[in-house]
């Protein structure tokens, strides 16, 4: 018997016409027996390999003892000594034994790689079903092209199905036009990896046109090998016109329209240029006799004469500056950009207009006027407060002057 070196961390089987002529023991170990001796008592390998490949391995054998085909890796399902399937891949060597040809066959055990591409794909298809009967809609797009959607997606942009989806050469249809180079920047900020995810709100168009907005979630994942972006999207429409509706409520005044005295203050500085004055101009008005209204005629013909007059204030006014309920029957106006001459214009087209405005109270007619005081930004105190309480005392002044005027700064 020629002497045969076998260097191998696999299982080595060599046989004639399947009749076992050596078996090492990670052999055996591998199909189960407890010696080499028991696989050697085998009347042929067939026992230990699956029936419905006993053609396809003698069709092998011949191929290759006969040189019709030259040596190479196979695979196949063996059954071990318990009835036990599992799958191997075998390399075919044919060598000399006693004499006579025989063939050496390396088993390599799968199982084990094959049980963890069972999980991978187990698992690749529990995302995949999460994924599709997700609630939230949900969209993987590589540069907008969409690789997968599913059902909840395309209900919450209305298409008629997912197919209509799919067949977008791009979905920025969807975004409005203002907002394409962001979701396009957005979109190369997530695959660069400058930021690793994204939530915000946004508007989109559905495909029946209407205007909505979504809560949109963003992420890289990888899709068949390559990066590509994972988009979640809950419709908000509802969410973010209530949201709008208490941050209008708390900027501005129910009644009249006009920005409330916390949002002026707040917009006069973020509007202002830096190190500038916030105002060159501010002047603050009072409705004269405006608690004798409200006493002898009611709280509704108080609401009447604000709405009123506030509207006279802004047609006065225009685009020269901004506006605010200051408090009860109290506004302000602060003008940035114009001087005194042309604020005491702006003032006294205010009480022309108010002398000229008429009021049905009680089956009378009846008029208001309003005190004004004007204050200007000046080097020593250029501030909102101090402008602010310039104007004030102001107003005061013209109040103590028999009220129905202007009082200018000093």
């Amino acid at each position: 018997m020629d002497k045969v070196h076998i260097d191998s961390t696999y299982g080595v089987v060599i046989h004639r016409n399947f009749t076992p002529l050596y078996v090492d023991e990670k052999y055996a170990q591998m199909f189960g027996f407890q010696s080499t001796e028991e696989v050697m008592n085998l009347s042929s390998l067939f026992e230990i390999i699956e029936p419905k490949f006993h053609n396809s391995a003698l069709d092998a054998y011949n191929a290759v003892m006969k040189g019709k085909e030259q040596p190479k890796v196979r695979s196949y399902v063996n059954q071990n000594k318990h009835g036990q399937l599992f799958s191997v891949l075998t390399v075919d060597h044919v060598i000399n034994w006693e004499g006579e040809p025989a063939l050496q066959i390396t088993v390599i055990d799968m199982s084990q790689i094959d049980r963890a591409n069972k999980q991978i794909f187990e698992q690749e298809q529990r995302y995949k079903d999460l994924i599709w009967n997700s609630l939230q809609g949900i969209v993987v797009h590589r540069n907008f092209k969409p690789l997968m959607v599913n059902p909840s997606f395309a209900k919450i942009i209305k298409a008629k199905s997912v197919d209509d989806v799919m067949s977008l050469d791009s979905f920025l249809c969807v975004v409005p036009e203002y907002n394409r180079e962001n979701a396009k920047a957005r979109y190369q900020q997530l695959i660069s990896g400058e930021v690793k995810a994204t939530n915000s709100i946004v508007e989109n168009i559905t495909f029946d046109g209407e205007q909505r907005y979504f809560q949109l979630f963003e992420s890289v994942i990888s899709w068949d090998g390559e990066l590509a972006v994972q988009s979640s999207i809950i419709d908000a429409t509802d969410k973010y016109h209530l949201e709008q509706k208490i941050q209008y409520q708390a900027s501005y005044d129910d009644l009249t329209g006009l920005l409330n005295r916390r949002a002026i203050i707040e917009k006069l500085h973020k509007e202002r240029e830096p190190a500038s004055c916030p105002s060159e101009v501010c002047l603050l008005i009072d409705i004269d006799h405006f608690k004798y209204i409200n006493d002898h005629f009611g709280h509704s013909a108080g609401d009447e004469v604000i709405k009123r007059f506030s509207q006279q204030c802004k047609e006065a006014v225009g685009d020269s500056g901004l506006i605010a309920r200051w408090g009860g029957e109290e506004f302000i106006i602060f003008l940035p950009k114009l001087n005194i001459e042309e604020a005491n214009i702006i003032a006294q087209t205010i009480l022309n207009n108010c002398e000229q405005e008429y009021y049905e109270f009680s089956g009378k007619k009846h008029s208001v006027t309003a005190s004004i005081g004007i204050s200007k930004c000046s080097p020593e105190h250029c501030n909102v407060e101090h402008l602010i309480q310039s104007a004030d005392n102001n107003m005061y002044q013209a109040k103590q002057q028999g009220r129905n005027r202007i009082v200018l700064p000093d």
